[in-house]
């Protein structure tokens, strides 16, 4: 990785890090507990565009690390690297598919991905296959929080193809 990816990484990282923050001091968007925009996802979607799959992984990570260590538990670790790490999955596995003007949908795919793989840790830290059932809850919420992810992602990477920033 050259110096300029580095910093763009760690920029990414960093305002990935802030808006993780801000979102977290937002009251619950729904009555179904966990429900999220995650609106931090929208850096990890830009940052696959503008500099590539090695950066937008290197950014998730350390968002993850730091916003585990300066806001969470040893718990919330588990289940943001087991939901982060689906979604990067599902990004790249998907990313060729679609095309840019597509991004929304793109954005319900890694959100449904995150979920998934965040059931997947509670069901293995609570040995306990009905905890599955609330992923049926979660599929509508990665619809609607997902298709409005990857709209903003989608403008976020016009306004920096347009200008010239990147």
């Amino acid at each position: 990785m050259n110096t300029r990816k580095i910093v763009l990484t760690a920029l990414f990282s960093a305002v990935a890090l802030g808006i993780y923050v801000l979102e977290s001091m937002i009251a619950p968007i729904s009555a179904i507990p966990g429900v999220k925009l995650g609106l931090a996802n929208v850096v990890t979607l830009v940052a696959v565009y503008t500099i590539g799959k090695r950066g937008a992984f290197a950014t998730l990570i350390i968002r993850i690390a730091l916003s585990s260590l300066l806001f969470g538990h040893m718990m919330s670790f588990f289940f943001s690297l087991a939901g982060g790490i689906a979604c990067y999955g599902a990004v790249c596995a998907f990313q060729k598919l679609l095309d840019r003007s597509q991004m929304w949908a793109l954005g319900i795919i890694s959100a449904f991905a995150h979920n998934l793989g965040q059931i997947i840790v509670a069901i293995a830290i609570t040995s306990q296959l009905a905890v599955a059932y609330y992923f049926l809850f979660m599929i509508l919420a990665s619809i609607i929080t997902g298709a409005f992810t990857g709209v903003c992602a989608m403008y976020c990477v016009k306004i920096l193809e347009k200008s010239k920033i990147l």
